[in-house]
């Protein structure tokens, strides 16, 4: 028995080729798109976060991208095409009737407003294995990815973490996390479905390429047919003198972001003050961090640098988000060398002071060191495996490693040719391990599918987020259009150009433009750093792919 219900949706001429609207179905919202003559509908409500995608982005090839975090969806299939997005759209029937266009709904399933990925069963009698070392974005990633693609073998994952993939970047974008299933990314019971085997709270030691193992610090011995090498970063130290006195911490696993808070918390109820909290860095994790506690704590920001994110936003914008966070009470001490970390008076076992070069010390009850990370890879040093300078793999267009032929590695340990530029780059952004993972899984399925995607994220301060597309490893001029001097006002656009090339977009409170540049960007249809300073705007700019499944380079090469 049918149960669905034929909803009118738009009459046959109301949508021309690349438009969609949003079509309301009680308290539910439908996509209606129109693409190359045919209707096509999918719940409208993105997957990751929940933003309207009516709202997002729309190009010729089928892609919906959303304008909040840059999730991507095939809109003839509903399914995801960029994380940061897990689920994918639910997918309804269209017919057109008499001039009229309708959708066919089932109430049900509408109100679920995501599909989770068609994936296969492991098959017992399929010996192929796959490990995964890291069971963050990246590894995780993989996993889900290599059975929607129909792997019907063995996938095992080991996890130097005790819980199963989360959504990390909440660690350092909020306070005091107390229930781990709220930003666990999918239950024991997902992973159990898959037939995805974790190995949690344990560490890989070693990786023997010509045995095809994986050594374990439980003393087991993995075999593998494949191997991807996702174990992500790990927070670095300055290696200062008194680094390793209680309440100096640095923020990774979910522990860390509750023994913060148990510290600022315990400041308030035994002393009846706020606690002096030092943030060591001026990095996107430690204003970020910042933004979380300051309701909490005395918030105090120290960094090399006179200007928070100059290296990435440029000196303008930088100082307009300093400025930002200073009204909302945070201190900086900014341009200066720390000297150390000095203990409290009556408790020498926990720091009591921050030492700076030319400056008072800073009273500390704790804190937060965010100088960056390093690729988390030292069980591969035995290995023999191509390594950059810093640590990091170096990997090809494919995310296999060089020298390799089963050997892949993805997230924040890989060091690839950036499509768009050719420059070798390593990013450490949430969405892109996510992508690099499920590249890395089509790639085992001998899909050959090159990474083409370009990186996005966001950084969330005092409940609004700045957003950024593309990479700009090094910049000649930014070119800001909006508010930057009221506070009140704040809004505006950020373009990073290297010569005469938008090489990327930042944004605050100007969505969808960072969404849409992606797009730009990947299709080859940015406009260049002249044709900004001459007024045009993006936005007019037609996302019709100008050559199916491929993208051109930043400089317009292909």
């Amino acid at each position: 028995m049918d149960n669905r219900k034929k909803i009118f949706a738009a009459t046959e001429g109301e949508l021309q080729d690349m438009q969609r609207k949003e079509v309301t179905i009680g308290e539910n919202s439908v996509l209606l798109a129109k693409l190359d003559g045919k209707y096509y509908a999918t719940s409208n409500k993105c997957t990751h976060y929940g933003a309207k995608l009516t709202e997002g982005t729309f190009s010729s090839d089928g892609r919906i991208m959303c304008k909040w975090h840059g999730a991507c969806f095939n809109v003839k299939t509903g399914d995801i095409e960029d994380a940061p997005a897990l689920d994918n759209l639910v997918k309804f029937e269209v017919s057109v009737e008499d001039g009229n266009v309708y959708v066919h709904v089932n109430e049900n399933v509408l109100e679920q407003a995501r599909q989770r990925p068609r994936c296969v069963k492991r098959d017992p009698t399929e010996s192929e294995t796959v490990v995964i070392i890291g069971g963050g974005a990246s590894g995780a990633a993989a996993a889900q990815k290599l059975r929607e693609e129909g792997f019907k073998g063995r996938i095992r994952i080991v996890s130097r973490e005790d819980y199963y993939t989360i959504d990390r970047i909440k660690l350092s974008k909020q306070f005091g996390i107390d229930d781990i299933n709220k930003i666990t990314l999918r239950p024991k019971s997902f992973w159990d479905d898959l037939d995805v085997e974790f190995q949690l709270n344990t560490d890989a030691v070693d990786v023997k390429p010509e045995l095809k193992q994986v050594l374990l610090s439980n003393a087991d011995t993995w075999t593998y047919d494949h191997l991807i090498l996702a174990s992500g970063g790990w927070p670095k130290k300055l290696g200062l003198s008194g680094e390793n006195l209680n309440n100096v911490f640095t923020i990774r696993m979910v522990q860390n972001n509750q023994e913060i808070s148990k510290v600022i918390e315990k400041v308030k109820n035994e002393e009846g003050r706020k606690a002096n909290l030092v943030i060591v860095g001026s990095s996107f994790i430690g204003m970020e961090y910042a933004s979380a506690a300051n309701d909490n704590a005395n918030v105090t920001v120290v960094g090399k640098d006179k200007i928070p994110f100059t290296a990435v936003l440029g000196e303008r914008i930088g100082s307009t988000m300093m400025k930002f966070h200073e009204s909302k009470g945070v201190n900086f001490v900014m341009g200066v060398n720390i000297v150390g970390f000095k203990p409290k008076a009556n408790d020498p076992s926990a720091v009591g002071f921050v030492s700076v070069e030319g400056h008072d010390d800073i009273p500390a009850d704790l804190v937060l060191m965010a100088v960056g990370v390093a690729p988390q890879t030292d069980y591969i040093k035995s290995s023999k495996l191509s390594q950059a300078e810093d640590g990091s793999l170096e990997v090809d267009q494919y995310f296999k490693v060089k020298g390799t032929d089963n050997i892949y590695a993805s997230g924040d340990i890989a060091t690839f040719p950036y499509q768009h530029t050719g420059e070798k780059l390593r990013i450490e952004h949430w969405g892109f391990a996510e992508n690099t993972g499920r590249t890395v899984a089509m790639n085992i399925m001998k899909k050959n599918r090159p990474f083409t995607h370009v990186p996005y994220f966001w950084t969330a301060h005092y409940g609004t987020t700045l957003r950024y597309a593309g990479f700009a490893k090094s910049f000649d001029d930014v070119i800001v259009q909006g508010e930057l001097d009221d506070l009140e006002k704040l809004s505006f656009v950020g373009y990073f150009a290297k010569g005469d090339t938008i090489l990327a977009i930042a944004s605050y409170m100007k969505d969808p433009i960072v969404s849409y540049c992606a797009e730009l960007l990947r299709i080859g249809k940015m406009p260049s750093a002249s044709d900004i300073r001459n007024g045009v705007d993006p936005l007019n700019i037609s996302l019709e792919v100008p050559f199916e499944g491929q993208s051109k380079r930043a400089d317009g090469s292909s």
